[in-house]
């Protein structure tokens, strides 16, 4: 299923006759820019603040995304104002809950729990889209819902008592649920771009104003120099690598092709920092890349 502030829609960009080959791999190469994304946050976590963290992401893809708009003539500003402004807060939210996520709790966890947000799609897209679920949209809702049980008995050592790092891990999915619905409803009226513009300009305001504020301040050691530019620099090289793919493939090939994010960020996370994961959490884990992939790809 596809990440945050990706194309919503299935239309091939490129010309027909290119290779599917070209854009298979650069979904894998966008999974695996997301897991070293998820790796870099975890290992700067001794350097950098949260603050710190998302603005050097942000100020990235904002940076970014003007010098590619100014090249090819595309308007960042966008139609349906007000959408797009609740689009850049819930993607806002979304990435400060799925950064503490990753810090607090192993990254098979945080992935699997995050990876949820196609079933939260599911279940508001009627209200805000007019779309019908399926018996097998719910089938899959159901299947998620089993699967997040799992993961969260898992934290919770043999009962549901999750810890905070796993609530954070759902509200991100719930954001990103929000976001890549009301992402479909713009999504006839804007450039895939502005979206993307949105959210990234809205975390930069975001995490900016606790650093002039809360005394955090922009300094950070050397170190975290390097981290910072990782962080920017792995962020915006997977959604090119997304984008790219969606030029190539449909986006439910894309969307399940970066489900791979959740076992490369598992291995990432037992070799890297020996986080061990539990029969339930594989179970749940398994229940949930399950329905997400039959989400992407229901078209009922």
């Amino acid at each position: 299923m596809k990440r945050p502030w990706e194309p919503a829609s299935d239309r091939v960009f490129h010309p027909a006759g290119r290779p599917a080959l070209r854009g298979a791999m650069l979904a894998l190469l966008a999974a695996f820019l997301f897991t070293w994304l998820n790796v870099v946050i975890r290992f700067s976590d001794d350097y950098l603040t949260i603050w710190h963290m998302v603005f050097g992401r942000s100020l990235f893809a904002v940076v970014f995304l003007f010098v590619l708009a100014k090249t090819t003539g595309v308007s960042l500003a966008g139609r349906q104002r007000k959408t797009l402004l609740l689009i850049g807060l819930a993607g806002t939210a979304g990435i400060f809950f799925l950064t503490t996520a990753l810090l607090r709790i192993p990254l098979f966890q945080a992935l699997i729990l995050f990876y949820t947000y196609p079933a939260v799609a599911a279940l508001i897209s009627p209200r805000l889209t007019g779309d019908i679920a399926s018996p097998r949209t719910w089938t899959c809702i159901g299947l998620a819902f089993a699967g997040t049980v799992l993961t969260l008995w898992s934290g919770g050592h043999g009962s549901i008592a999750p810890d905070a790092g796993h609530l954070f891990g759902l509200g991100a999915s719930v954001c990103v649920g929000i976001l890549m619905t009301l992402v479909r409803r713009v999504s006839d009226v804007n450039n895939p771009l502005t979206p993307i513009f949105y959210v990234s300009a809205t975390a930069l305001a975001a995490s900016l104003v606790p650093m002039l504020l809360s005394g955090v301040g922009f300094a950070v050691p050397l170190p975290g120099l390097g981290w910072l530019f990782a962080i920017g620099l792995f962020a915006v090289s997977a959604h090119i690598a997304t984008n790219r793919a969606l030029g190539y493939i449909a986006s439910a090939k894309v969307g399940s092709i970066s489900m791979l994010e959740v076992f490369f960020s598992g291995v990432a996370g037992y070799f890297l920092f020996a986080e061990s994961l539990g029969w339930s959490t594989l179970a749940g884990g398994m229940l949930i890349v399950i329905a997400g992939w039959g989400l992407v790809h229901d078209r009922g």
